[in-house]
């Protein structure tokens, strides 16, 4: 166990860029609380304090998975032009240990992502905590973390096999904000897009988190909530079979300092 902190350790700390004061003090803090502060002011003047908690829930979620995808996907693309992919690959270290170990301080700093929204909606617009159920909300917290890990883990793959971790970055964190009801009720779409919606992550857990905010209870939201940690689960086995494939692939044909065609 201690070797897998360790691993954990090192590989974020060498290949998480943004790991100065400045950069993660802008990347943490301060984009997601400015974020929430655009638009918490937008909904305030819907005059419906409900779309108001609505926004705010659905942009510090957004801020999770930005600060999680972007930091999972330039990693993996870092790695393999800083010419540290190839010594994995020739080592007998456990595959599955340095897959998860790539992700462990990413899922911490979604979680302060998201803490920094809220309170920049309470700050701004006085967002009312008065009706939480707070161990449904924290417990939907942190599925939906784990599910946006989950994909980022599936996007890190697709970024060190492409060596473009801004580019997939950018569509899929705009995917999110459309498909998943951040900001748009999925609702209102189609019904073919509403169930696209469904086999993404977050989508049910920011029902439940919403539901949650507003008081309900673990039982109104347990099947949102299992469906989401099944949803981070599957990503999670997509992207360590993808992990496998990317080696054997490039093992096989020899296309590590070449983009895969």
């Amino acid at each position: 166990m201690y070797n897998f902190w360790v691993q954990s350790k090192l590989t974020y700390k060498g290949l998480f860029f943004w790991l100065n004061w400045q950069g993660y003090t802008s990347a943490v803090f301060l984009q997601p609380f400015a974020t929430v502060i655009m638009f918490a002011v937008l909904g305030r003047y819907t005059s419906n304090p409900d779309l108001v908690r609505s926004y705010i829930l659905g942009i510090a979620v957004s801020s999770l998975t930005f600060i999680i995808i972007a930091g999972l996907t330039q990693g993996y693309t870092r790695e393999r032009s800083l010419g540290g992919t190839q010594f994995l690959f020739v080592t007998p270290a456990s595959r599955l240990t340095n897959f998860i170990a790539r992700s462990v301080f990413h899922f911490p700093n979604g979680l302060i992502c998201f803490a920094v929204g809220i309170l920049a909606g309470w700050l701004i617009v006085g967002m009312d905590f008065g009706a939480v159920n707070w161990l449904g909300f924290v417990l939907t917290t942190l599925v939906v973390c784990f599910s946006a890990t989950a994909l980022a883990q599936v996007l890190g793959i697709m970024s060190v096999a492409t060596r473009d971790w801004v580019s997939i970055g950018g569509v899929s964190s705009g995917v999110l904000l459309i498909l998943t009801g951040m900001i748009i009720p999925l609702n209102v779409f189609p019904t073919v897009i509403q169930e696209i919606g469904k086999l993404l992550p977050i989508t049910s857990g920011l029902a439940a988190m919403r539901s949650t905010f507003n008081g309900a209870t673990l039982g109104d939201v347990y099947g949102d909530i299992v469906r989401e940690l099944i949803t981070g689960i599957v990503y999670f086995a997509i992207a360590y079979f993808a992990f496998i494939y990317f080696e054997h692939r490039v093992k096989r044909t020899g296309t590590l300092e070449r983009d895969i065609q």
